[in-house]
């Protein structure tokens, strides 16, 4: 049920190269050059389309929003800790990719693509060769430098202001694998049925990248990897360490889902203490806010003010507070539960 995909394909049977399409189904989707600007959200739709870098949100609504855009961001940048399934599949699925920016700036009517990634010139040297068409841009090699607000501060000079979206600058940034999906649905027919995903368990030194269906038991993706879970000793982290959240054997593969990180349990256990009022948190926060005060307004029920609805509205959970805190507060969690706070 699994392809691997961060290998030479030599040892699976039935080989074939990776730019070579599969057999393609009978077609029910448009090809390349039926890309109808009008109509592109409607086939986003169709093929089930939502954000695959994360955030699930639905990808046709961002399409129908994003007017007068100039330039299409492929986000490859990827900063999750022991994440690498966005530069695998630049590197070798970029006929699908390439097929699915092409027909987003097409609909889009944006004048240049830019490619997004870290700082890392051995990746990049190959990126030029197969994306000889595209400008790529590089960022720092440290999370959460895939943010999108982060993107548009490197392509802008400066941080997008409160509330605004990257398509009101003129950009729409896109997610690799969102790109894949659909220039896999344009060129084979295929709709967003599987998800391509980072596979690790760090304490054995395991890790692939994989290609699982959508809606597979997570206890069939870890039997195919080889990987015993006990639920005693291990916990499954999905779609990050740092934005992600633990799951079970029994939840399906989703869109959303990233990737997958078998963990000991026994490294969680540091005690949560008061707050010692160090700053870290405020100092570490990609966006400036001031993470610390905005749970204690939560706690509070001091949730009214337009102050407090600014700053949650552009924290996007990034989770750097919680990680640099020195008193182990679970300060991402309270913030979550402080979006509920929104009008």
């Amino acid at each position: 049920m699994l392809r691997r995909i961060d290998i030479g394909w030599a040892d699976l049977p039935h080989s074939r190269a990776l730019e070579t399409p599969f057999p393609a189904p009978e077609r029910i989707f448009p090809g390349l050059e039926e890309i109808n600007p009008e109509t592109f959200p409607e086939f986003l739709d169709e093929i089930g389309l939502v954000g695959m870098g994360g955030s699930g949100f639905p990808s046709s609504e961002k399409l129908r929003a994003a007017v007068e855009v100039h330039t299409l961001v492929i986000n490859g940048v990827e900063c999750e800790p022991g994440i690498t399934i966005d530069q695998t599949v630049l590197l070798h699925h970029a006929l699908w990719v390439q097929a699915g920016a092409n027909a987003s700036a097409k609909a889009l009517g944006a004048k240049q693509v830019l490619l997004a990634v870290k700082e890392n010139p051995d990746l990049i040297s190959k990126l030029r060769k197969l994306y000889p068409e595209y400008s790529i841009v590089s960022l720092p090699d440290r999370y959460p430098a895939g943010a999108e607000k982060l993107i548009l501060k490197k392509l802008t000079g400066k941080i997008p202001p409160p509330g605004t979206r990257p398509h009101q600058l003129g950009y729409l940034v896109q997610n690799v694998v969102s790109l894949r999906a659909i220039g896999r649905a344009l060129i084979d027919g295929v709709p967003v049925v599987e998800r391509p995903l980072s596979l690790a368990m760090p304490s054995t030194g395991f890790y692939k990248n994989i290609i699982a269906p959508i809606g597979l038991p997570i206890r069939d993706v870890l039997a195919a990897g080889g990987l015993t879970h006990d639920p005693a000793r291990h916990l499954i982290v999905a779609s990050g360490l740092m934005m992600g959240h633990e799951v079970t054997i029994d939840d399906p593969i989703e869109k959303t889902t990233t990737s997958l990180i078998l963990l000991d349990r026994e490294n969680f256990k540091e005690q949560e203490r008061g707050c010692i009022r160090c700053g870290t948190c405020n100092t570490e926060c990609p966006l400036g806010l001031h993470p610390y005060a905005l749970v204690e307004r939560i706690q509070n029920g001091k949730t009214r003010s337009s102050a407090f609805q600014a700053q949650m509205n552009e924290c996007f959970l990034c989770g750097v507070c919680s990680a640099v805190c020195p008193s182990h507060i679970p300060l991402v969690q309270t913030l979550a539960e402080g979006k509920q706070c929104l009008p």
